[in-house]
């Protein structure tokens, strides 16, 4: 057998047994992916600090930490304008350059330091709570000197330029989460392995079920409660439009990979590749579940979401690597170098 497959191997057991035998695990992270988390950054306003998480075989390490400033409120955002940062799972959206801003904002641009990462605030879940407000960013500032205030942003997490270049190696953007957290909780190994089993319990019996066309255990993955379909309403007009999809005499075949599983306050998010192929549609792309646990403590689904994947079969491994600040790193090598030869 090939020497490197032996080590590849080992390496992976030895990392196998060191998560097994760990006492606490972060609540907020249950199964991690190559394709959408590689990485998760977790932002834990109490303490004012972002841990930088690595996925290792679906578990997650912690890889890095750095401190940052949050909104110049405590609490959680509710409205736009109340100066708090919000709490929940988000994905980085765009990356706005210094240079980009000040075309955009002028000198006020400043205030964001070397660039800004953009979020996807307000989420499903944040609309169903009637929550307002946009804008909230991971940035730098114009002063490294005030993230070490802690409480001094609009609602942005903020941190020191430097800090801010080396977390961005680690963002592939929109397949990067960041959890933002009041307090980040540590659970049991045996009461994280059991969250973590029950929920891919539900999304697995969910995505067997429609692939096989059993109603009764496709729509009991859902709740009777709280579910609600962006386009077509509550659990009991969905339930009609189901039903009628699943009388129909075509049989899709339907795969789910890449799936993860990620958890703030009293709900779970999970992210997986639907490839869906049928006489009528073909199509492939994200598909996210907002699950929450009812009042059996069992999980369901309240919310879903799909997007169309820009590269659906581009399974090269990340690798952290300046790639948002490439111009100012050439700038900076240039100017030592002018320097040097000046002198």
């Amino acid at each position: 057998m090939n020497k490197c497959i032996i080590t590849g191997l080992f390496s992976a057991i030895i990392c196998n047994m060191a998560i097994a035998s760990a006492k606490y695990m972060p609540s907020v992270i249950y199964k991690l992916d190559s394709q959408f988390n590689h990485h998760v950054v977790v932002v834990e306003k109490s303490t004012h600090s972002l841990f930088l998480y690595e996925n290792k075989d679906g578990y997650p390490k912690m890889l890095k930490e750095f401190t940052i400033m949050t909104g110049k409120f405590t609490g959680n955002k509710m409205y736009q304008g109340d100066k708090k940062t919000p709490e929940g799972v988000y994905f980085f959206q765009k990356f706005h350059s210094a240079q980009d801003l000040m075309k955009r904002y002028g000198d006020y641009a400043k205030i964001y330091g070397a660039g800004a990462f953009t979020t996807n605030y307000p989420n499903e879940m944040d609309r169903r709570a009637g929550k307002t407000g946009s804008g909230i960013w991971l940035h730098s500032a114009d002063d490294d000197n005030r993230v070490s205030l802690g409480l001094d942003s609009r609602g942005c997490v903020v941190a020191i330029n430097k800090d801010l270049k080396e977390i961005s190696k680690y963002i592939d953007l929109r397949h990067t989460p960041v959890i933002i957290t009041q307090d980040l909780h540590f659970l049991s190994y045996k009461n994280w392995t059991k969250n973590r089993e029950d929920i891919l319990s539900v999304v697995n019996t969910w995505g067997k079920a429609w692939e096989d066309k059993d109603f009764e255990k496709y729509i009991n993955s859902y709740s009777k409660k709280e579910f609600k379909h962006n386009r077509r309403g509550r659990y009991n007009n969905f339930k009609i439009y189901k039903k009628a999809v699943f009388a129909r005499n075509d049989k899709p075949v339907i795969k789910f990979r890449n799936i993860s599983v990620l958890s703030q306050g009293d709900y779970a998010v999970a992210t997986m590749i639907q490839d869906y192929t049928s006489p009528v549609i073909t199509d492939i792309g994200k598909k996210t579940l907002y699950l929450k646990k009812n009042d059996d403590y069992e999980w369901k689904i309240v919310s879903e979401e799909w997007s169309k994947l820009d590269s659906p079969q581009n399974n090269m491994a990340f690798k952290p690597q300046m790639r948002y600040f490439k111009d100012q790193v050439v700038e900076k090598e240039q100017r030592n170098e002018d320097d040097s030869q000046s002198i």
